[in-house]
């Protein structure tokens, strides 16, 4: 068998990390996590010129009181001991 050559490259590393499908599984993941985060959050996910991100983050005081007195958000992504 002869050896097979891969080549790498940046482009093609972006355009799977900001892809369509990946988009779709951060927003899974994300509302996965508010989901378990309890009321008080939402989730969102974009895509950037080289990544994709998705934020949990609280939606008003009551987020930001669940996250501090109890950590809501911190044990939803398994941050702190269950």
């Amino acid at each position: 068998m002869g050896k097979t050559k891969v080549k790498l490259t940046l482009a093609g590393f972006y355009g799977l990390r900001t892809s369509p499908e990946m988009l779709a599984a951060l927003n899974t993941e994300a509302a996965k996590v508010q989901a378990r985060a309890g009321s008080g959050f939402a989730s969102s996910a974009k895509a950037g010129a080289k990544t994709a991100v998705a934020r949990v983050y609280p939606t008003g005081a009551a987020g930001v009181r669940a996250e501090a007195k109890h950590g809501a958000l911190s044990k939803a992504v398994g941050g702190w001991n269950r």
